[in-house]
Order: structure tokens, then sequence, then C-alpha cells
């Protein structure tokens, strides 16, 4: 599981440098956040309740890989959002994933507070909305079946989806990720 947690870090540290968080976090505590954040989404992506969005061997790879992809557009994995300071869209977005919930629930019953609290809920939940768009756009291309979760609707060339599916994409198609891969629990 540690050359899947470096892979990935990797991947963050390359689409949100570490020096681009908050000057009360260091580059060392940044950098052990990170790893605590990738180990939260493999944990997730590699949990055997989940299914996940990509199919063959590497679908969990790519599944943890893409999440984070969601997760560095939609907060740069700060410090203030991971920790639950920080809140988007007028204080209605909670954790990593900024999943919209205000002050109701998700389908699964958790609030903002909770996915702020534990960082797997927050990715569990984000993994479930982004099934469901991957789901109800399933006819599209890969790169835009994230339109649903970003705007609501299935349309082609989506550019909101093609950014986050691409830069996972971009990534995995440069980086070969590591054979040593944890084990389905």
């Amino acid at each position: 599981m540690d050359s899947l947690v470096a892979y990935l870090v990797a991947a963050m540290i390359g689409w949100v440098p570490l020096h681009a968080h908050a000057p009360s976090e260091s580059p060392d505590e940044a950098r052990a956040r990170y790893e605590s954040i990738a180990r939260d989404a493999v944990a997730v992506a590699f949990d055997d309740a989940e299914a996940p969005l990509f199919s063959g061997p590497e679908g969990r790879t790519q599944t943890a890989l893409l999440m984070l992809s969601v997760a560095s557009y939609e907060s740069n994995y700060a410090q203030r959002v991971d920790d639950g300071r920080g809140l988007g869209d007028h204080g209605h977005s909670y954790c990593l994933m900024q999943l919209r919930v205000g002050r109701g629930i998700t389908r699964e019953g958790w609030t903002g507070p909770e996915l702020t609290t534990d960082r797997k809920l927050c990715f569990r939940a984000g993994l479930h909305i982004l099934r469901a768009s991957f789901g109800v756009c399933h006819a599209l291309p890969v790169d835009d079946r994230l339109s649903a979760y970003a705007t609501g609707h299935c349309f082609a060339d989506a550019a909101i989806s093609r950014s986050r599916v691409s830069r996972a994409r971009a990534w995995r198609a440069s980086h070969v990720p590591p054979k040593e891969l944890p084990t389905e629990s």
C-alpha cells in the first residue's frame, strides 16, 4: 500500500504543490497530511463494499486517482477545508470533495461536520456522487461522465468534467502505477 500512497501523493503534489499552502503549515506537515489524505482515498477506493468507477485490474487505483483529482479542483487540499474551518459555496459545501450539504445530510445520513471529522466519510460520499454521475452519463465518453456531478445534466464537452477526469487520466498515462497494490478488503 505504501507504494500506491507514494504514487498518489506524487500526483497530488504535481497538481497542488506543497508550498501552495498556508504559512501555518510547513512543507513536512503538508506532505504528512497529503499522505493521510491519500491513505483515506485508498481505504475507500479499495473497500470491497464500494464498486470502483473503472473496471480492470487498475480500476480501484484509477478510482482513487479520480477522487483525488476532483478534490484537487474542489479544495486544493487546503488545510482549512480539510479541518472544517473553510467551507465552500457560502458555507454549504464541506470537506476536501466540497460536498454540498448545507445544514442537511448526505444521502447516507452524514452531516457536513461529520464529513470533515472523518475524511473517509467525505471520500465515500463523494465516490457515491461520482458513481451516480458516471451511471446517468454512461452513454457519454469517460471524460464527460462527471458532467451530471458538476452541472446536474449530462452533456458532451463539459469542461468542468473534462478537467477533472483528464487530470487523473493524464497522470496515469505519464506515470505507471505501482505493481504492488493493496489487497481488496
